[in-house]
């Protein structure tokens, strides 16, 4: 199953970051005096060309020292910068190492490239038990692309047994969200079950939506 990263920059919540045309220079004086909302702000103005030259090595600089103090978002975006070698020279066992920093403070996205790298051996080892895991994690929480592969995986065996109870429940819960791929799984492996199947998948589809309701 080749999976493919969540390649979007993530801005600070701050209204810093989601300025038009920001005040750099205003930003540039929160940004050294250690604001990491400013340091990610910054880092995205450089990133887009946005009130200053496009430089994609400032915008890892800044980024960098967002990351230093924990800020996710910076961590997210660093990790996105090291596995394409954009602005920094590729390297992938570092995009990971900052995609777990970011995942152990519970940013999906994160979760979600971290599973990915995982499943597909990038920057480490495969090690389909661990892509579960944080799959499983940033499922739990919604995100329905997570949903889809988690069902994937089940429905083909890697880091799990086989079962496709399981890959119908995850499948359908992001079919309510409007998934086509989840939909057309969902709806494959309802197609090769009798009736009496049907009637149990369906619950446990029911059961799973009720317990991650809770």
């Amino acid at each position: 199953m080749k999976t493919r990263l969540l390649a979007f920059l993530i801005a600070a919540t701050t209204c810093l970051a989601q300025q038009d045309a920001p005040d750099v220079n205003a930003l540039e004086k929160k940004a050294a005096a250690g604001n990491a909302e400013a340091q990610i702000a910054l880092g995205l103005a450089y990133d887009q060309g946005r009130g200053v030259a496009k430089d994609r090595k400032k915008a890892a600089d800044w980024y960098g020292k967002a990351a230093a103090q924990g800020a996710p978002e910076a961590q997210f975006n660093l990790g996105i910068m090291f596995g394409a070698g954009d602005g920094v020279p590729k390297d992938e066992a570092k995009a990971l190492e900052y995609f777990e920093k970011a995942s152990a403070q519970g940013l999906l996205d994160a979760q979600f490239n971290l599973a990915n790298m995982y499943a597909d051996g990038r920057g480490t080892e495969k090690n389909p038990a661990k892509a579960i895991e944080w799959y499983e994690k940033a499922a739990a929480k919604g995100m329905t692309r997570a949903q889809v592969n988690l069902g994937l995986m089940y429905a083909q065996g890697q880091g799990v047994p086989r079962n496709n109870m399981k890959a119908y429940a995850w499948f359908a819960l992001a079919a309510t969200d409007g998934d086509p791929a989840a939909k057309k799984s969902r709806d494959f492996i309802e197609s090769k079950l009798n009736a009496k199947q049907k009637d149990q998948f369906k619950k446990a589809a029911e059961e799973l939506a009720t317990t991650l309701r809770k």
